[in-house]
């Protein structure tokens, strides 16, 4: 499986083909739907009806109050063929009681304890709806997700990220569903000893565990007792979703594309994309993170990578995703957008900010601690800096002979050689946006 990341894209070619989609005004937008409710319980009953329409033998049921156990829920999801229902903790919604009902199912999985989703929840669903219920729970939020995985059997790979937020965990949700990666939760300091428990019953010597979220809420003395950790992750939510998209571009289908809320004033604002992504999974697509607005990393993503054979879905009503930031969008796609700058190539067309972009870099790379890496790893920092800086004092610099170069010399590297090198260019700080700014303005 070819996983790759931009930044390490970037320590290949310095210079990434550009995708983006020429800027030409035309009226054709890409096609848009919503899925969404008066609230999140019956958001989630809509997207059940659109993706289960013919039902489910399965229902995964979740809490909508509180995301603490419901994170590590899509995976399982994705195991059953069900979809995620919502509940409030204490009494079964009456809306996610009629979609039981309408889907047929004979089996409901609850994830968490009796704190997330009571007892009384329970004997309904098996003494008045006559339905076989299993619960995966622990004792808090970290062993619900051990148990989670324990429940998909056999896996290759995990993920590990924060149990204290809910962001990273969303942006890999539908994407380690699709995988088949159990999501395991950790606090910042340590990894659980359920947890780890875990990791080490299932582990091999080709697994690798991918860290979602930079060392803020994971730092890398967290990260010892883990094997082969691979490390996604951006200077806030949305460059993490962006790093989390494109580490695994290769295995997603971008014919459809949910967009849900992912931050807000609440701290709570998690349902949708939760109930979403089960519905990506089943097709492997990404759920991309807003917030009203397009957070300039999303928007080079979304320029990027998506054309207008896009189907752009909403999750959640108005207030969760406006029809504004649908037309921004749709904008985004078309080259129609105010903000955007035309890709370029060779060393004309840039902005100050593109140089000031790649000074950034260069200067990043320069303070990367080379003392583990060996003299061909080295190699390819020394001229990517080198090619970088003469770009940055010449701005009608011709890099293609350089770039050949620096491809040839990262693509002589071993597998082994490549992953601690990119491990090296993630940890100097590279960020998502600056590597998206160079794949959009330069050409091999």
């Amino acid at each position: 499986m070819n996983k790759k990341k931009i930044i390490s894209s970037f320590i290949l070619s310095i210079a990434l083909i550009s995708s983006t989609i020429a800027a030409s005004p035309v009226a054709t937008f890409a096609a848009s739907s919503r899925l969404g409710g008066a609230d999140r319980y019956e958001t989630s009953v809509k997207i059940s009806q659109n993706g289960w329409a013919n039902g489910s033998d399965y229902v995964i049921l979740a809490s909508g109050e509180g995301y603490a156990d419901a994170l590590c829920a899509a995976p399982i999801a994705k195991k059953y063929n069900a979809p995620i229902l919502l509940t409030t903790s204490k009494t079964l919604n009456s809306t996610t009681k009629s979609e039981i009902t309408r889907l047929k199912a004979k089996n409901v999985i609850e994830i968490g304890g009796p704190a997330s989703i009571s007892s009384n929840i329970e004997n309904q669903l098996e003494n008045e709806m006559s339905l076989k219920v299993t619960r995966l729970g622990g004792t808090d939020r970290y062993e619900t997700s051990a148990n989670v995985a324990r429940e998909l059997g056999d896996v290759s790979d995990m993920v590990l990220t924060s149990g204290i937020g809910y962001a990273d965990a969303l942006s890999i949700a539908p994407i380690a569903a699709s995988e088949g990666y159990p999501i395991l939760l950790t606090p910042k300091n340590s990894v659980t000893n359920s947890v780890k428990s875990y990791i080490n019953s299932h582990r091999s010597d080709s697994t690798k565990v991918y860290v979602v979220g930079g060392s803020g809420v994971i730092p890398e003395s967290t990260l010892s007792s883990v094997p082969n950790p691979m490390r996604i992750f951006g200077q806030n939510r949305y460059e993490t979703n962006v790093s989390v998209m494109e580490f695994f571009k290769s295995d997603l289908k971008l014919s459809n594309v949910y967009i849900a809320k992912g931050d807000g004033p609440n701290g709570n604002e998690f349902a949708d994309a939760l109930s979403a992504s089960a519905l990506a999974a089943e097709t492997s697509s990404p759920v991309v993170l807003t917030n009203n607005t397009l957070n300039s990393s999303i928007q080079e993503f979304i320029k990027s990578s998506l054309t207008k054979d896009t189907n752009i879905v909403s999750i959640g009503g108005q207030a969760s995703v406006p029809d504004s930031l649908v037309t921004d969008i749709q904008n985004v796609i078309n080259g129609t957008d105010e903000t955007q700058n035309p890709s370029t190539g060779g060393g004309s067309g840039s902005s100050q900010s593109d140089y000031d972009t790649i000074e950034s870099v260069s200067s990043k790379l320069k303070k990367i601690d080379t003392a583990g890496l060996d003299d061909a790893q080295k190699k390819v920092i020394e001229e990517s800096v080198n090619c970088m800086d003469k770009y940055v004092n010449d701005k009608d610099y011709d890099y293609t002979d350089d770039v050949d170069n620096i491809k040839n010399l990262y693509n002589n590297l071993s597998g082994s050689e490549k992953t601690g090198l990119q491990n090296e260019v993630i940890k100097s700080g590279v960020s998502v946006s600056e590597a998206l700014v160079l794949q959009n303005k330069f050409e091999l």
